[in-house]
């Protein structure tokens, strides 16, 4: 975390020197679109991770790792695949949330076949896809989409173990 903040800090930096040697009004713009867009997210910010806290907190740990844990195997998967498939949520929300499954003892096939099911399957853009792209194309994708989140979280029992 420190690494990715570090990284972050020196890029916003080497930006912001970029924008004021090429204009000082830049620079000040950028920051204040910077702090206009962090007050706007602020909130939704602070509710993902109070979500996320009582998640952790609520769920006992004995349950999230006997049904996702390391030793849930293929049943953890399509369980991770599913949670993460049915949540209609930005990442503002999921991220927190896969966090909090990490620390409850989710192992990692499950949290891959968390997240990728959330990006493949996200049920929150669905009206949307089927409104502009139609229901035969929304259906096709869907069911090719199918395997993928399972898919990813056995590569990654595979790759890491259990």
């Amino acid at each position: 975390m420190r690494q990715t903040i570090g990284m972050l800090a020196v890029i916003a930096l080497a930006l912001s020197l970029a924008a004021r040697w090429r204009n000082p009004d830049l620079a000040t713009r950028g920051w204040k679109t910077g702090l206009h867009s962090l007050r706007r997210q602020l909130p939704l910010l602070a509710i993902a991770f109070t979500l996320a806290g009582y998640l952790e907190a609520v769920l006992p740990r004995d349950f999230i790792r006997s049904w996702m844990g390391a030793g849930a195997g293929l049943s953890g998967i399509l369980l991770g695949s599913v949670a993460g498939g049915l949540l209609p949520l930005g990442p503002y929300i999921v991220f927190p949330m896969g966090a909090a499954l990490q620390a409850g003892g989710a192992g990692i096939p499950t949290l891959v076949a968390f997240v990728t099911g959330w990006m493949l399957w996200g049920t929150g853009k669905l009206a949307f896809e089927f409104a502009t792209l139609g229901p035969a194309f929304t259906l096709r994708r869907m069911v090719v989409y199918l395997v993928f989140p399972p898919l990813a979280g056995m590569l990654a029992y595979l790759i890491t173990g259990p």
